[in-house]
C-alpha cells in the first residue's frame, strides 16, 4: 500500500486500463459483497498501479484495494497466503477481510478488489537514519522467515519487479529507446545506461547465488518502525523469488539515494557497509564471501531495473531519464570505477562491532 520506491512495468507491459478509480460502483461492490452495511470513502491512499482506498465503515477503518487487470487471482492469492503466514508468525501485516461467501477477494470488471483492515502507521516510516538501521535488522528476519514460506509458481513469479537479473539482456529495451530522436542529453544518457549494462556484464563475479522468496521494496513507507520495533510492513505486491543480496541491493539503492546520490566518499561508502554489517550480523544463516562479493554490483545493476519502464512508457518518459534515471546511470557508472567499491561489503566478521571496523 505504501508508495514503491519506483513504477516497475510488468514484462510485457500493463494490459488493458491504468489505475482503477473510486467509483460508487465499487463501494456498492463492496457492501454486496463484503460483511459491511456502512461504507464511506475518506481519502485514497495512493499506489502507482494498485487503487487504495482508506473507507469508514459499521466495522471500523477499512482499506479497499483493486488491482490492475493484469494481476491474475493465483497471483493474488499467492500473495495473501504469503500475508497470513507472516501474520502468523506475528510480522504487523494488515488482516484481510473475507466476503460474505468467505473468499478473500471480489471481482470488478475484470479486475480484483480485496479488502482489509486499516492500521494507523506508528512511529517513522524508513527514511531517517535510525530508522533504517533499525529496519535493516528487521529486513534480515523477513527473509529469513520468507525461506519458509508459502512458494507457488504465482509467488515466485511476480508480474512486476524492481529487479533485473544479472545475466538479463537490456541490448533490445535500449535500441528501442534509442527510437524517440534522443536530444544530445538523452543520447548522453542512454550511452551510460549501455556503457554501465556492459561493463557490469564484464565485471560481475560470475557466482551462483542461492534464491528465494524476498518482499521486494523493503522501503520508507512501506516500513514502520517506533524505535526498535517494527510496527507496520505494508506492500508485498513485488514478492518473488530471486537471490536476498539483490533484495537487500535495492534497498541500499533507495537508501543512498535518499540521503544524497552524489555522495561518493568513502564516509558514504562506510555507512552502506555498517547497514550490511547489521543486515548479516541479524541473519540466522549469514551472507556468504561469494554474496558479499556480488553485493556491490548488484546494488549498481539496480537502477537498469527502470530501462523497461522507460521503454515501455515511450518518449512521454523523457523527463524521468533526464532528470532521474540518466544521472543515476552515470552515478552508477562512476562508483563503479571507485577502487574500494569492489570490496565494499567483503571480508570481516559478521559478529564484529562496527566500532572495530572503523578503527
Amino acid at each position: 500500500m505504501g508508495l514503491p520506491g519506483a513504477g516497475a512495468i510488468p514484462e510485457d507491459g500493463p494490459v488493458g486500463a491504468g489505475r482503477a478509480a473510486a467509483t460508487a460502483e465499487l463501494l456498492e461492490l463492496v457492501r454486496r459483497e463484503y460483511p459491511l452495511n456502512e461504507v464511506t470513502l475518506v481519502r485514497d491512499l495512493g499506489g502507482n498501479f494498485n487503487l487504495n482506498l482508506q473507507v469508514a465503515t459499521d466495522q471500523g477503518a477499512m482499506v479497499v484495494r483493486v488491482s490492475p487487470e493484469w494481476v491474475e487471482a493465483d497471483r493474488l492469492a499467492a500473495v495473501q497466503a504469503v500475508r497470513e503466514y507472516l501474520r502468523g508468525r506475528t510480522w504487523p501485516i494488515p488482516e484481510t477481510m473475507r466476503t460474505r461467501s468467505s473468499r478473500s477477494w471480489a471481482r470488478l470488471h475484470g479486475c480484483l478488489v480485496e479488502v482489509e483492515h486499516y492500521v494507523e502507521p506508528r512511529g517513522t516510516s524508513m527514511t531517517t537514519w535510525p530508522a533504517i538501521s533499525a529496519g535493516i535488522q528487521w529486513f534480515a528476519r523477513l527473509h529469513d522467515d520468507l525461506r519458509a514460506a508459502p512458494a507457488s509458481p504465482a509467488a515466485t513469479h511476480p508480474p512486476m519487479a524492481n529487479h533485473v537479473e544479472a545475466d538479463a539482456v537490456l541490448d533490445p529495451t535500449i535500441a528501442k529507446i534509442r527510437t524517440w530522436n534522443l536530444s544530445a542529453e538523452e543520447t548522453t544518457y542512454v550511452a551510460a545506461a549501455e556503457a554501465l549494462a556492459s561493463r557490469l556484464g564484464q565485471e560481475s563475479p560470475a557466482v551462483d547465488l542461492p534464491r528465494q522468496l524476498v518482499h521486494g521494496d523493503f522501503w520508507a513507507t512501506n516500513v514502520y518502525l517506533a524505535g526498535d520495533q517494527l510496527t507496520l510492513l505494508l506492500d508485498l505486491d513485488f514478492l518473488g523469488e530471486r537471490p536476498r543480496i539483490d533484495d537487500l541491493a535495492l534497498t541500499l539503492f533507495f537508501i543512498n539515494e535518499h540521503l544524497g546520490r552524489n555522495d561518493t566518499s568513502p564516509s558514504r561508502i562506510a555507512a552502506l557497509r555498517e547497514l550490511v554489517d547489521r543486515y548479516d550480523a541479524t541473519l540466522t544463516t549469514p551472507l556468504s564471501p561469494a554474496e558479499r562479493t556480488a553485493l556491490p554490483y548488484a546494488v549498481l545493476r539496480t537502477p537498469l531495473t527502470f530501462l523497461r519502464d522507460l521503454a515501455h512508457l515511450g518518449p512521454s518518459s523523457r523527463t524521468e531519464l533526464t532528470t532521474l534515471r540518466g544521472p543515476q546511470y552515470e552515478w552508477a557508472l562512476r562508483v563503479l570505477s571507485i577502487p574500494g567499491w569492489h570490496t565494499a561489503f567483503s571480508c570481516g566478521s559478521r559478529r564484529q562491532s562496527w566500532r572495530g571496523l572503523r578503527s
